[in-house]
């Protein structure tokens, strides 16, 4: 084998393009292995992981963009090289042989022209506060599916729309629904009364598929970024949100969802609810008792339907060896399931227990632990994992490596802009798993909806027929891994 690796710098593409362009790199015939990506710190760890021999790359290197291939000759190499270049050619020219397109130099000129009343934004965190500003003061809402923005530019943001009468939707805001069009990760799920504020992504998109799947649906979802009920941004368009749907002749019901919420944003925000003419069920994780089924049930009875128990698939898995690791797409998900496992076994570790976040160092932990793969952390200069599944299925291919057997607990995450079939995309390392370890345990809980383009049954079968035990409740999932390791333990 030969290898290539270059570091070039001062360039950036979108981590989107990068992925497609390293899956095409890996299709083509006697590519052993490659890696195109941003130079962040978690892939400079990921360039050692694959065992490219580079020379060092530093911190003050993270605006480049690394390209390591191994292949079985130079000839084969070059190919890649043309193929890439060619690639990222076709991707910076797309759309501008197309009349229709009009391509603007600022956010503020595009608003200004289309006469929009919302901007969508996506790019490098660094540079989403101009642009975001520019369209508030243009007279546009904000969705901003970035992260990478500081919690001070997100209040000074969400203090400038407030300002106007406008809403920051976000950072990180990556699911919304606004006059029955879905936004970012959203689900195919019924029109219907019930208005959904969310400071979670995932979230948001596992109570719709509850409701949708006992018919009640969606009028609108205001996304509004993981942080916004925090003290420090003090639920700004939490608040924003929840007076537009009480205002929103299309909605009946008000959802509050978030994660655990500040002591004095959660109080400022109760009393905004009580002023409310709309009936609100509210859903803060972190409450004694609360999780996202529980808050789809409450929802159900307030509205005087009934709620059909949730789906499971069991395979008859053996009792649980090994430490848990858990390994989720979506924050949400992976804060409730800590939360549950954790009442039940003692703290469970997250990403912030790990020095390193290459897969070799998460498939060495020796405790319990439940990762949120789509953390700032992991996704600076990749897609999100539910997107791309290459770093679940890296640390899966690394634990089937390790002699000692785990716990795996894994969400499964459908819906518009997510991985056409998210189970297949680590089915492979699975099968290694379970092969590796017979006697270890895989559950999964799947989000989803009926009608989502990647097929909700298609994508239960896949993890059935792997031997994993399935759950359409995330909450019930996390109660089962906890049952199963307080039984291991004798509890």
């Amino acid at each position: 084998m030969v290898e290539h690796f270059e570091l070039r710098r001062d360039i950036y593409h979108d981590s989107v393009v990068l992925m497609q362009a390293g899956n095409h790199l890996r299709a083509l015939d006697g590519i052993d292995q490659c890696l195109v990506a941003m130079a962040t710190d978690l892939n400079i760890q990921l360039l050692d992981d694959l065992g490219f021999e580079s020379e060092p790359i530093n911190s003050s290197s993270t605006s480049g963009l690394i390209v390591a291939i191994r292949a079985e000759s130079e000839d084969v190499i070059s190919h890649a090289i043309r193929e890439l270049e060619a690639t990222l050619e076709a991707r910076a020219t797309s759309g501008s042989a197309d009349s229709e397109v009009h391509a603007h130099r600022s956010l503020g000129a595009a608003v200004r022209e289309a006469q929009a009343n919302l901007a969508i934004i996506s790019l490098p965190g660094p540079h989403v506060v101009p642009e975001a500003a520019d369209a508030l003061r243009r007279g546009a809402n904000v969705m901003v599916f970035s992260d990478g923005v500081s919690i001070e530019e997100e209040r000074e943001l969400k203090s400038l729309a407030a300002s106007r009468n406008l809403l920051v939707m976000g950072p990180d805001c990556g699911t919304a629904r606004l006059g029955g069009i879905g936004l970012g990760f959203c689900n195919d799920v019924s029109s219907g009364e019930i208005g959904i504020v969310a400071a979670s992504g995932t979230g948001a998109q596992h109570l719709i598929a509850l409701l949708d799947a006992r018919g009640m649906g969606i009028s609108n979802i205001i996304g509004v970024g993981g942080r916004d009920m925090s003290d420090d941004i003090g639920g700004k368009s939490v608040i924003q949100g929840l007076r537009m749907l009480d205002e929103d002749p299309a909605t009946t019901h008000i959802v509050l969802i978030s994660k655990p919420p500040g002591d004095k944003t959660a109080r400022r925000v109760d009393e905004i609810v009580k002023s409310l003419k709309t009936p609100v069920t509210m859903g803060l994780l972190g409450d004694a008792g609360v999780d996202l089924t529980k808050v789809a049930r409450d929802v159900a009875s307030a509205r005087g339907m009934p709620f059909e128990a949730t789906r499971s698939e069991l395979s008859g898995q053996a009792a649980a060896r090994g430490p848990l690791i858990g390994l989720f797409c979506g924050g949400t998900l992976a804060t409730e399931a800590r939360q549950i496992v954790g009442d039940a076994l003692g703290p469970v570790d997250g990403l912030e227990a790990f020095e390193t976040l290459a897969p070799a160092a998460i498939a060495d932990h020796e405790g319990n632990a439940i990762l949120d793969l789509g953390d700032d952390r992991m996704t600076a200069g990749r897609p999100h994992p539910m997107i791309d599944a290459t770093i679940r299925r890296e640390i899966i291919e690394a634990l089937a490596g390790k002699p000692a057997p785990r716990l795996l607990f894994i969400d499964v995450v459908l819906g518009f802009c997510a991985d056409a079939d998210p189970a297949g995309a680590i089915a492979n390392a699975l099968h290694d798993f379970r092969r590796s370890h017979s006697e270890a345990r895989v559950i999964a809980s799947v989000v989803g909806a009926t009608r989502d383009p990647q097929g909700l049954e298609a994508q239960w079968r896949t993890l059935a027929d792997l031997g994993c035990d399935v759950y359409e409740s995330n909450a019930d999932a996390a109660r089962a891994v906890a049952q199963a390791l307080c039984g291991r333990a004798g509890g």
